[in-house]
């Protein structure tokens, strides 16, 4: 029948790592549609060690059968690598912040696709290349834990056991594969990236020979689907669209009826004892936070849940619920409950300890679900009552809040950058078509110190990912080429002429100044590229100058309804 044009996605156990997981048919290469929002993207990932004893947490993806389960979001597994993380969409939703004031409220990143870069089979755990770098600051709590080079070194050292072993291996010594084996294992029980990287069996170590050390590792990363049915709770039964709401952006829709009492969504929860952890602070004139300049809370608190009487702030972190809109009456149609008991990374005596003891916790041990109060139909946005303190927030936001200066020029740089067949501006057409303020232009540019002045050619190889450093920069001039396109048709494309931006160039951008920029070229240099094509340059946003940065947005946590509450938390309770 082939992939489901929406994958069904589980939360579930782990087999060993906290990490992904996606089942799709065999030979069936489909899109992940993960929906993140990227406010959550980076934060919330807490690999342990690899193949514990102890149990994890994992997204898995049937495409076929819709399986439940647990999810831990974007966590590397250097084993095999199965999944492309591709660039997240940015807009508002139709909302611009010179007439909106829900603008800012929430994240302007959303719909980051992932794509299968190989076979995954049903059950298969999802992975992502988070770096060697990621394993290499984190190895007090994690360990050892083996770099994609560790299992070349490994190929290689099983390359030459093998020679030893046919050499010496026979009819007077039939054992003498598996004994040398078993010396070397009980040998390589030090804490090293090499010896971690080991097969973990005899077994294991006769097929790594043939298929390599990391390979042999990926059947212990799938779950059997009937065991999955049994555990999991399904993630897809809600998808991220724009809201029905005004001015709340993009809502959840339901992608399948949902009965009355039906789980909507699962919510494991990052839990934060102090709310102040999420304050803003301004910066003193020695560049360093000032405590007393409170400017603001953090964006990720709109997207969790709090309690008037407590300062515990819970952050659910899987995507579809992130888009839950808010409701009174009878237009909520479901509610959050606590978890059931035994449910994966969901510890019920938490609820009865105090907000002392939850700062010593520092894994995930908490859960919610997203629950129907009454029958949802496929379509149906989905809301809870968010309750009455943040609905009156809201309302004195709405009626306080007025666009900020200038703001009727803005234009997000994002939206600019993402469609490249537009010709740049040259200085002349900016003079009565001036790019929005937050608006800067960079540069690949491989500056030296002692550099000459003057132009350069631009070279393809400076551009891409793994290009030169980009510099901003300014456009010069623009010149149209007529040459065959992608049909073999003759179109217009067009290069350019920019010069880097000096350092007194960018002072006046409030980038010198407040120490975010270091990349510049010195004051008073005259540094040109020509000839370079509309792929080399980017268009970003100036530090600071995005919708969700705006110092009048609307910041307040969901509310959790008192009667779950734990009292134990209630700890500003007078």
């Amino acid at each position: 029948t082939g992939c489901m044009p929406n994958c069904n996605f589980a939360l579930s156990e782990c087999v060993g790592v906290e990490c992904m997981y996606i089942p799709i048919l065999s030979m069936c290469v489909c899109m992940v549609c993960i929906l993140f929002s990227f406010a959550f993207i980076y934060v919330f990932c807490h690999l342990q060690t690899i193949y514990s004893t102890e149990s994890r947490i994992i997204l898995i993806a049937p495409c076929v059968v819709c399986v439940y389960s647990y999810i831990y979001i974007f966590v590397l597994i250097f084993v095999a690598v199965n999944v492309q993380e591709g660039k997240p969409d940015y807009d508002h939703a139709g909302l611009h912040r010179s007439t909106d004031p829900g603008t800012s409220g929430f994240t302007g990143y959303h719909n980051q696709r992932m794509i299968a870069n190989k076979n995954v089979p049903a059950g298969g755990e999802l992975f992502v290349d988070y770096g060697d770098e990621w394993f290499k600051v984190r190895e007090n709590e994690l360990g050892a834990v083996p770099y994609r080079r560790s299992f070349d070194r490994v190929d290689k050292f099983l390359k030459k056991f093998k020679k030893i072993s046919l050499k010496h291996q026979n009819s007077n010594n039939p054992t003498f594969t598996k004994d040398l084996w078993d010396v070397i294992t009980a040998r390589a029980n030090y804490p090293s990236r090499n010896a971690n990287a080991l097969p973990l069996s005899f077994k294991e170590m006769q097929s790594a020979q043939s298929i390599g050390s990391a390979e042999t590792r990926l059947p212990r990363s799938i779950r059997d689907l009937n065991w999955l049915e049994a555990n999991g709770r399904c993630m897809d039964n809600i998808h991220p669209n724009n809201s029905t709401v005004a001015q709340a952006g993009r809502g959840a829709f339901a992608s399948r009826f949902v009965p009355d009492g039906g789980t909507i969504a699962p919510g494991p929860l990052l839990h934060v004892p102090n709310r102040t952890a999420l304050q803003l602070y301004g910066i003193g004139e020695d560049g360093a936070r000032d405590p007393a300049r409170r400017i603001g809370m953090q964006l990720i608190l709109n997207y969790c849940f709090g309690h008037a009487e407590s300062t515990v702030i819970l952050c659910p972190y899987t995507s579809p619920s992130a888009y839950v809109n808010h409701a009174t009456g009878e237009k909520a149609n479901a509610e959050v409950r606590w978890a059931e008991d035994g449910t994966p990374g969901h510890n019920s005596d938490w609820l009865e300890e105090s907000v002392s003891s939850l700062k010593w916790r520092n894994e995930i041990g908490l859960s919610l679900n997203f629950v129907a109060t009454r029958d949802i139909q496929p379509g149906e946005e989905v809301f809870i009552d968010y309750g009455p303190e943040w609905e009156n927030a809201w309302n004195k936001h709405v009626k306080e809040w007025a666009p900020p200066p200038d703001s009727e020029n803005y234009a997000s740089a994002t939206i600019l950058q993402s469609d490249s067949t537009i010709p740049l501006r040259t200085p002349d057409e900016q003079r009565t078509e001036p790019y929005s303020k937050n608006v800067v232009f960079y540069c690949h540019y491989g500056y030296q110190p002692g550099m000459p002045e003057g132009e350069y050619a631009w070279m393809d190889e400076w551009g891409g990912p793994d290009g030169l450093t980009l510099y901003p920069c300014r456009i010069v001039r623009r010149e149209a080429v007529d040459m065959p396109g992608p049909t073999g048709a003759v179109e217009t494309f067009y290069h350019y002429a920019m010069v880097m931006l000096d350092e007194d160039a960018v002072a006046e951008l409030g980038g010198i100044a407040s120490g975010i920029f270091t990349h510049v070229i010195p004051s008073g240099e005259n540094h040109i590229l020509t000839y370079v094509p509309r792929w080399a340059i980017e268009i970003r946003d100036w530090f600071y100058s995005k919708d969700e940065f705006m110092e009048n947005s609307f910041r307040h946590e969901m509310m959790i309804p008192d009667e779950i509450f734990p009292d134990a938390w209630k700890n500003l309770r007078e």
